[in-house]
C-alpha cells in the first residue's frame, strides 16, 4: 500500500512537471516573423516532446487507417463549424481578438505553418486526450463511464485554460473543441485521427486568415 501510494504521488508529480515543461513558458514564435525558428522548434522540441509523452504513457498508439480516417472525417468538420460559429457570434458583439493570426508569406513560411500546426495538434492531443485522462483514471478507484467522462472533463478544462490568452471567445472555442475531440477519442480510441483533425484545423485557421 505504501509503495502504491508513492507511485501515485510520483505519477501526479510527473503530470504537473510535464505540463509546465511542455506548456510554460510558451515560445513566442510565429511563422510570419521567424519561420526557420518555428521549423527548428517543431522538429527539435515538439516532436521529441510528443515521443516522451507516449513513452511515459507506456502503451502503443496503434494506427488503423480506416478508423483513423473516419475519426478525422467526423472531427475536422465539427471543429471547423464550431470555429466558424464562435467567430460569427464574436463578430456580432464587436469583439476584437486579443491574438492576431498573421498569414505567412513564401514557401518557407507555409512549411513552418504546416509543421507548427501538425506538431501542436499531435502534442496537445497526446497530452490532453491520451496522457492526462489516463493518469487521472489511474488515481481513481474504478474506471466507470462516469470516471472516464470526469477525467476528460478535467483535462478539457485545463486545455481551455491554456487558451485563455486568446480571450473569452477563444477560450470558449477551446472548450467546444475539447468536447469534440474528447468525444471522438472516447468513441474511437483513435489518437492519429483526433491529432490530425486538430492539426488540420490549425492550418485551416491560417488559410482563413490569408483569405481575409
Amino acid at each position: 500500500m505504501i509503495i502504491k501510494g508513492l507511485n501515485d504521488k510520483r505519477k501526479l508529480l510527473e503530470v504537473i512537471v510535464l505540463f509546465f515543461v511542455l506548456f510554460f513558458p510558451q515560445f513566442q514564435l510565429t511563422p510570419a516573423n521567424n519561420p526557420i525558428a518555428v521549423i527548428n522548434h517543431a522538429l527539435l522540441w515538439r516532436i521529441p516532446a510528443l515521443i516522451l509523452i507516449l513513452l511515459l504513457l507506456g502503451k502503443k498508439q496503434p494506427f488503423y487507417p480506416k478508423k483513423d480516417i473516419l475519426t478525422l472525417a467526423a472531427a475536422l468538420p465539427a471543429l471547423v463549424l464550431t470555429g466558424f460559429l464562435v467567430s460569427f457570434f464574436a463578430g456580432l458583439t464587436g469583439y476584437v481578438p486579443s491574438v492576431e493570426i498573421v498569414p505567412p508569406s513564401g514557401i518557407t513560411g507555409w512549411i513552418a505553418v504546416v509543421l507548427l500546426s501538425l506538431s501542436t495538434g499531435f502534442l496537445e492531443e497526446g497530452y490532453f486526450r491520451c496522457y492526462l485522462p489516463e493518469r487521472l483514471l489511474e488515481q481513481w478507484p474504478s474506471r466507470t463511464p462516469r470516471a472516464v467522462v470526469s477525467a476528460f472533463a478535467v483535462s478539457g478544462l485545463i486545455f481551455a485554460l491554456c487558451h485563455a490568452y486568446e480571450g473569452p471567445w477563444g477560450t470558449a472555442n477551446a472548450v467546444l473543441a475539447a468536447c469534440i475531440l474528447s468525444f471522438a477519442y472516447i468513441k474511437s480510441s483513435s489518437f492519429p485521427g483526433i491529432a490530425l483533425a486538430h492539426g488540420l484545423y490549425n492550418i485551416f485557421v491560417y488559410i482563413s486568415a490569408t483569405l481575409n
